[in-house]
């Protein structure tokens, strides 16, 4: 349906989908090796507390809908900080975004050649492959981004799901004791890399406008960092107890690892087809924001004029980041959090407490002239 101005309206559901692909289509890959390599069997901790992170910048993001009702994060950004520095800080978020998606890509190529799929395949071929479906698909609109995935995120979720199902009768649970052996700090630090994945749902500031209304983007937020949280904790619990804790630690695509010990063999092969789709769904949202951020930076009438300049930049970075594959899954879990921490979490709350403020005093302004103008009369 479309709003009052123009606007294509979607459903809770479909944002929720959307956020859940965003967020789940890299986690489930690298979660698991990530947390137990430092929490040992008690790294299925980490995804149930980086839960709270999740709800806490879809939190923040909602707040910030409230007070710009109708505008996306990059529209907003202005308001808060004036013309000029909310101008350069977009900048910067679309640089950020051009990173994330550049590594995406990167990490697509490394799963079809890590699962041999694609070995023989040169990866510039898979990459302009990946991003002339991905453009197409931005050329058309949100409404049918959001349309394609609100079905296709719940068929991999199925696909997933019935994966742990057939892993159950291979799980040994003691291999998840003793419960807590790896003490508080550690599982703290192990929510580092989830910490990073649950961050990027405060890019629902860039579709919050396309939601029915900032509660329903709330909703379909939490339960999509709720929803995440099983996929990840269930990933991590079937890995350790049916692989063991050392190999869930070298096991960089869980899910694949998995997909090799358990009956029917060819659910290795359901798994790949559906993460083709899962990462061009992730391309394809974060490609359409890039463009979308920079029309709105530039003051633009559509979006449609940058989609292919962003589609050419995002194929040269995801080869100019990472010199190879074994670069990129080292470099990402030492760079990737600290920027993460900074575009993710504190600005976007910097941000909220400005715009308080600036509300609060715009409250107290307006009070007091109200009080003048009672006593001149």
């Amino acid at each position: 349906m479309k709003s009052s101005n123009g606007l294509y309206k979607t459903d809770t559901y479909s944002i929720m989908g959307l956020l859940v692909n965003l967020v789940g289509t890299t986690a489930v890959l690298f979660v698991s090796s990530s947390t137990c390599k430092i929490a040992r069997q008690d790294g299925w901790m980490a995804s149930i507390i980086a839960a709270l992170y999740g709800v806490y910048v879809v939190y923040v993001v909602y707040r910030l809908g409230i007070l710009f009702p109708g505008k996306t994060f990059m529209e907003y950004l202005p308001l808060i900080l004036g013309k000029a520095a909310g101008k350069v800080l977009g900048v910067f978020y679309i640089i950020f975004m051009f990173y994330l998606v550049s590594s995406v890509l990167r990490e697509a190529m490394a799963l079809f050649y890590g699962t041999g799929a694609y070995k023989f395949t040169p990866p510039i071929v898979l990459a302009i492959s990946f991003i002339f479906v991905t453009t197409y698909s931005v050329f058309s609109g949100f409404e049918v981004i959001s349309r394609t995935m609100s079905i296709y995120w719940l068929v991999i979720g199925i696909v997933f799901t019935t994966t742990i199902v057939l892993a159950m009768p291979h799980m040994k649970l003691e291999a998840l004791l003793p419960v807590g052996e790896a003490g508080l700090a550690n599982t703290l630090k192990s929510t580092m890399i989830p910490f990073v994945y649950w961050g990027e749902l405060f890019l629902l500031g860039m579709i919050l406008p396309y939601a029915p209304s900032p509660r329903a983007g709330l909703i379909a937020g939490i339960a999509a960092s709720l929803a995440i949280t099983f996929f990840m904790t269930s990933m991590t619990v079937a890995m350790v107890t049916v692989l063991g804790v050392a190999t869930t630690i070298r096991s960089t695509y869980a899910p694949f690892f998995l997909g090799v010990f358990i009956q029917p063999i060819g659910i290795k092969i359901f798994l790949l087809c559906m993460w083709v789709v899962a990462f061009w769904g992730k391309i394809m949202l974060i490609q359409f924001m890039i463009s979308n951020g920079i029309s709105q930076i530039l003051n633009l009438k559509s979006y449609h004029y940058v989609v292919l300049p962003v589609a050419a930049l995002v194929l040269v970075l995801s080869f100019s980041f990472y010199k190879n594959i074994p670069d990129m899954l080292t470099g990402i879990p030492q760079t990737f959090p600290g920027v993460a921490l900074v575009f993710e979490y504190l600005i976007p709350t910097f941000l909220l407490v400005i715009a308080l403020i600036r509300v609060k005093i715009g409250m107290k302004t307006s009070s007091n002239q109200a009080n003048e103008v009672s006593s001149n009369t």
